[in-house]
């Protein structure tokens, strides 16, 4: 089961695990080159041509190109013909004063016992960093982080690809180098934008929070799959539930997609842990318990009834006898799943596994918004009863 959800883990470097500010080193590291190429150009002038060509390499989508080949295309188009002066103190400045930039970093010891937790669970690793810089760049910086020596099977340099981050062509040119389907890796970083972009092709995503770089603030629980720090995603990798929580994920793409075919104004909130009871649910979303809309699978002879009630409220079996027809029983975690697609404690009361009746208890009319499970035990669906109902088509009762 593990080796068909996953095969391979894309770890970003800078910030996710290279304990560093990328900013702060983005900042060392060009005021260092412009240093170094002054004895034979302007250095205002170098700058602006740097600049410029990493932003046109940033957004190159022809697969006919290395990000090499455009950097150096736009770079020359600005400078002119003077490549062949630069490039041999590009090499002096990579051989010495750039390794002086290696006090930025600080090795992460959680780092490596990250990857090395990937590897010992059986998964491929690749160094999915941004390939801006030349291989020799990275390398050091792999070097200076202590991760060097590790299996890697692939690293995206700027001389290799053909696409940065966030690009869907990125991701799907490293999964191609793999041989691997996307839903078959997963993609770890700390940039919402640019690392987390791998949810829009079908790659799997963990959100390591210790850097988080978020620019424009968005709520990154409507896209990841997983979030948390290094800590928590070295035990996530150990843990031996993590089969489990990648069949998981499937459910959620499945209500996610489900959810915007209908309103794409909707989207599911993830936790960096799984919850097991109404309040767990609640403290992490900060609403009063009753906004929980726990979904519930009752079973009465051949007949199925999914009730979803408030959370601050208990289901009364004389009721839903009224409404099946003969004494019921809540189904056991196996038939929930058969039944449903999903897990207990995930239960989502839409895009199910099998045709059965939902019943909406007309308590939680009293909330402008509640929140069912949205197909695992570490998310949420914030919806309104009305669209709940329409999208359920689930019939207003008292239970």
């Amino acid at each position: 089961m593990w080796i068909k959800l996953l095969q391979a883990a894309l770890f970003d470097l800078d910030g996710t695990i290279l304990e560093v500010r990328a900013e702060h080193f983005m900042q060392e590291y060009f005021q260092a080159l412009a240093r170094a190429v002054a004895p034979v150009m302007d250095v205002d002038r170098f700058t602006k041509a740097l600049m410029d060509s990493v932003v046109v390499m940033l957004m190159n989508r022809d697969p006919s190109l290395t990000n090499a080949d455009v950097f150096w295309h736009e770079f020359s188009s600005r400078m002119g013909n003077s490549r062949e002066a630069l490039e041999p103190l590009l090499i002096k400045f990579y051989a010495n004063e750039y390794q002086d930039l290696a006090k930025i970093i600080c090795p992460s010891p959680q780092g490596r016992r990250v990857v090395q937790s990937a590897l010992d669970r059986g998964l491929r690793i690749v160094l999915a960093t941004n390939p801006l810089f030349p291989r020799s760049a990275i390398y050091d910086r792999m070097s200076w982080a202590g991760l060097a020596d590790l299996p890697w099977e692939l690293l995206t340099t700027y001389e290799d690809m053909h696409f940065c981050k966030p690009c869907p062509e990125y991701f799907q040119e490293v999964a191609g180098r793999l041989e691997l389907p996307l839903e078959a890796c997963l993609m770890v970083g700390n940039d919402v934008t640019r690392d987390m972009a791998a949810a829009d092709v079908g790659m799997r995503t963990y959100l390591v929070t210790d850097y988080l770089i978020n620019p424009q603030n968005m709520d990154f629980r409507e896209i990841v799959h997983w979030h948390g720090t290094l800590d928590q995603l070295c035990r996530w990798f150990s843990g031996a539930n993590l089969e489990q929580a990648l069949s998981d994920s499937l459910a959620l793409d499945r209500v996610r997609r489900y959810v915007k075919s209908f309103d794409d104004s909707l989207a599911p909130l993830v936790f960096s842990e799984a919850t097991s009871t109404v309040e767990e649910v609640a403290r992490a979303l900060g609403v009063e318990p009753g906004m929980i809309a726990k979904t519930l699978l009752f079973r009465s002879g051949d007949r199925n009834g999914l009730f979803v009630v408030a959370g601050d409220r208990r289901v009364s079996t004389k009721k839903v006898k009224q409404l099946l027809g003969s004494k019921p029983r809540m189904a056991t975690s196996e038939e929930v799943e058969e039944i449903t697609g999903y897990r207990v404690g995930g239960v989502c009361p839409f895009a199910l596994a099998t045709d059965v009746p939902v019943y909406l208890d007309s308590s939680m009319q009293r909330f402008e918004v509640i929140y069912p499970a949205a197909g695992s035990a570490h998310s949420a669906l914030p919806i309104t009863f009305a669209k709940l109902q329409a999208i359920t088509r689930g019939t207003v009762v008292e239970v």
